[in-house]
């Protein structure tokens, strides 16, 4: 679990006591429980809409060599497929189409904020 989310867990578990506390403990009249209980559906609102998240932002520098990664996990992927049907053609224009890459990765490794392809 990241720090983001476990903030935005937090945050729902603390609402939820904080709206539970006053009314099953507090027995008197006043605007106190009221006040307490519209702060804890505040802080169970803000763990719903994943204030975690956007207090702390995605750290991802290297966006584009991280999408041609995964692109060539896709690719990997697809040569297993047709290595398990036999079609060496469809293997070969893989094989070329994973050279060309490798070639984006080694151009985009230390880039930050590049986009590949």
């Amino acid at each position: 679990m990241s720090i983001r989310s476990a903030i935005d867990q937090i945050l729902i578990v603390a609402g939820v006591v904080v709206i539970v506390t006053p009314v099953a403990i507090i027995e008197e009249e006043s605007w106190t429980p009221l006040i307490i209980v519209l702060f804890g559906i505040l802080l169970v609102g803000l763990g719903v809409y994943s204030i975690g998240h956007r207090l702390l932002p995605d750290r991802r520098v290297y966006i584009g060599l991280r999408a041609e990664v995964e692109y060539f996990i896709q690719l990997v992927r697809r040569v297993n497929t047709h290595a398990l049907r036999n079609e060496a053609d469809a293997i070969e224009l893989l094989r070329t189409e994973m050279k060309e890459s490798v070639d984006r990765m080694i151009s985009l490794a230390g880039k930050p904020g590049e986009l590949g392809r």
